[in-house]
């Protein structure tokens, strides 16, 4: 108290000298005024201002100069001439800086100040910010809370402390700096559509006076600062190398602010007068060549899609976003090629409409636990992938993992590419490494000699209107294969029947009275677009083979020769459908004449080929077809094997004495039943006498004592 009262006694008896208190933090930074009569506002002639430390009678630092900072190592001073004061700017502040200070002017006037530091926890903090070109950025600045009803401040500092704005600075979202008091120990700076200026150091704070209290209109204010945030500005995101072999694909996924999701993307290779490569529509694929684009709008990113990699792909790239008046936002990829081609060759699958396929991919060990991708070409932004189920995976072996996509349509036929991903925060990287062809057509239809069989073309409802046609073999401009077309009259055809269901969207044609020449590929087509699907037509002809034998012993088949040319390739499978038969147990031909226990023998001179199988087996007996195939063409001739299993010495014995007790069974029961016959009957024939005799229908024992007797006599 002593202290206090001789502080205010030498405050007020000192004439030009003033006291106040500035309060800071160690770790932050203060600014306060030095106050100064308007007499010496052009006083040229004492113009210098000071400051200095009075315990050590050390001068921190000087000006001669008016409106214009002046720098001295941590320490800043700016004379505002108009203003009649100078201000004092300290920065990183230390336990050591804790004392009493004079300001002033020399011979004129001076203030004592004295410089009180608290350690607050939330104080000293730096932080490190990058943001990009046209984005916008928000950062938090804390404060004790004992400074929830001050106002906050929030400075600029590239060497000058500048101004910004402050809670009495009413903004709105359009404004470039906009300020926010949560009042619950921080506030909330956004900086908006980020410009190569606005990188830098920005200072937050609170302005308070000599206490703690809230400030009033007559208060002496400094400002305390708490927080740093050192902000710097970069057109470039990241910058990644990936590698990728040679005859692989690629799809880069470049990601961007949310600001500049309408904004124009590009690729573009960093060479000398290398131009940029645009999209030129949103949410589509634009094709560039082997280079594919899609701008995402939705979700703020860029997809690049390099098919079959080749030498000259391997560049430096920007994947980016322009900005327009602050140039441009990218992603700098260096993709190097190897030469080495570690990829398998194209593999084709083909799948049945309705039914489900699996597609196999090669990846490296190396990436085992990376999520795994199979997208189609051209259409990569929907990807199948390990991590979103669209898609059912299964690991098959290291390397290998398998693609099980079910109920399969007509949209999933093309070209797939799958791999692994390598991601960061702003870019994603998928390595497409095995390249699949998936063709897709309807199920086989079995037609059968004679009889007629219905070929089905679904089509696309934008197709409702135009001209549906059913050709055998692929469908060409002039129509020359066209077997019917949905506006023909079939009057000149009258074995093809067509019909349009345009409300299931279906072209089925119908072939009546089936021939061995109908048998083949059939494709459907439409106005703009031939040969869309395709359908198999497998005739069966009418004669059926039946061959029986004994197991231990062979069998020799002869099958006709429907068409008796060298092209066309014979063979011999089993199976309860011929679809299944050809697709799955084709067991020997042509080309794989033995097979175990099978060998076909080719007999074009007499038009037969003879399927041969030795030491039979029960198991062997079943369906088999007999089959010819050309480009797709089959005609299969159905055969019925029945293989009996061979009675040996001990079977023939056990047999005749089940023969034997069969038979002594047999008798015994005709015996029983003639004996229970004859009783029937003998019973009859009685009633029938008694019928017959007029006493009341009852004869006496003496009269039939006496017809008996004289029948007798009479045979005597």
């Amino acid at each position: 108290m002593r202290t206090f009262i001789i502080t205010i006694l030498f405050c007020l008896i000192s004439g030009q000298v003033l006291c106040f208190k500035v309060t800071g933090c160690i770790g932050g930074s203060v600014i306060f005024k030095c106050m100064y009569k308007k007499k010496y506002q052009f006083d040229s002639q004492r113009k210098g201002k000071y400051f200095y430390r009075n315990d050590t009678s050390t001068e921190v630092g000087s000006t001669d100069v008016q409106d214009e900072w002046v720098h001295k190592g941590r320490l800043s001073l700016y004379d505002d001439k108009n203003g009649g004061f100078f201000k004092v700017f300290l920065r990183n502040l230390s336990k050591e800086d804790h004392g009493k200070y004079t300001c002033g002017q020399h011979q004129s006037w001076s203030h004592n100040v004295e410089l009180k530091l608290s350690n607050y926890s939330c104080c000293a903090t730096s932080v490190f910010l990058t943001g990009y070109l046209g984005q916008t950025v928000t950062f938090n600045c804390e404060y004790p809370h004992i400074f929830k009803k001050h106002a906050k401040v929030f400075y600029s500092l590239e060497r000058d402390p500048v101004h910004v704005l402050n809670t009495s600075h009413s903004s709105n979202k359009l404004e470039k700096f906009s300020l926010y008091d949560s009042h619950v120990d921080y506030f909330n700076v956004t900086i908006r559509n980020l410009t190569p200026n606005d990188g830098g150091i920005y200072l937050c704070g609170v302005e308070r006076d000599k206490s703690d209290n809230q400030l009033s209109q007559t208060s002496k204010t400094h400002i305390s600062f708490i927080k740093e945030i050192h902000l710097n500005l970069s057109d470039q995101i990241t910058s990644v190398m990936v590698q990728a072999c040679s005859s692989e694909s690629v799809l880069i996924k470049c990601k961007f602010p949310p600001q500049n999701k309408g904004n124009r993307k590009f690729i573009q290779k960093v060479a000398v007068d290398s131009q940029k490569t645009f999209t030129n529509s949103q949410n589509s694929w634009d094709q560039y060549g082997n280079v594919f684009l899609y701008d995402d709008t939705s979700e703020g990113f860029l997809m690049v899609f390099m098919k079959e990699l080749t030498a000259a792909n391997d560049e430096t790239y920007r994947c980016g976003v322009e900005i327009p008046y602050n140039g441009d936002l990218f992603t700098e990829v260096k993709l190097r090629v190897n030469q080495v081609n570690n990829s398998s060759a194209s593999r084709l699958t083909t799948a049945y409409i309705g039914e489900s396929v699996h597609l196999t991919c090669n990846y490296s060990e190396k990436l085992n636990k990376t999520v795994k991708h199979i997208c189609k070409e051209k259409e990569c932004k929907d990807i199948c992938s390990s991590e979103n189920k669209r898609c059912w995976f299964s690991e098959r072996s290291a390397g290998v993992f398998t693609v099980s996509i079910s109920n399969v349509t007509l949209r999933d036929a093309g070209v797939y590419w799958c791999g692994t991903e390598t991601s960061e925060e702003y870019f994603t990287f998928i390595s497409l490494t095995s390249k699949l062809e998936l063709t897709v057509s309807m199920p086989p239809v079995i037609g059968h000699e004679g009889n007629s069989a219905d070929i089905r073309c679904p089509y696309n409802p934008d197709h409702k209107k135009e001209v549906k046609s059913l050709c055998k073999g692929k469908c060409s401009i002039q129509d020359i294969h066209t077997i019917i077309r949905s506006d023909e009259d079939h009057v000149n055809k009258p074995n093809i029947l067509p019909n349009n269901d345009a409300i299931n969207n279906l072209f089925t044609v119908t072939i009546t009275n089936l021939t061995a020449e109908d048998a083949g590929i059939y494709w459907c087509a439409v106005k703009n677009s031939l040969n869309y699907i395709s359908t198999e037509l497998m005739i069966v002809m009418r004669d059926v083979v039946t061959h029986s034998q004994t197991s231990g012993g062979s069998a020799s088949i002869n099958c006709e020769n429907m068409r008796n040319s060298s092209r066309h390739e014979r063979f011999f499978c089993k199976g309860r459908q011929p679809s299944n038969c050809v697709r799955d147990g084709v067991q020997v031909s042509s080309e794989r004449s033995s097979n175990g226990r099978l060998s076909l023998n080719d007999k074009r001179s007499v038009g037969v080929f003879t399927v041969s199988i030795t030491n039979l087996r029960v198991e062997d007996s079943g369906t088999y077809w007999c089959g010819e195939e050309s480009s797709g063409s089959f005609i299969l001739t159905q055969v019925q094997l029945s293989v009996k299993r061979e009675m040996n010495l001990s079977d023939t014995k056990t047999e005749t004495v089940l023969e034997r007790e069969q038979s002594g069974f047999f008798v015994i029961i005709a015996v029983s039943v003639g004996l229970i016959l004859l009783a029937v009957g003998l019973v009859l024939l009685f009633k029938l006498r008694c019928n017959r005799n007029g006493n009341g229908g009852y004869t006496s024992n003496h009269d039939v004592f006496h017809r008996y007797s004289f029948i007798n006599k009479q045979r005597r």
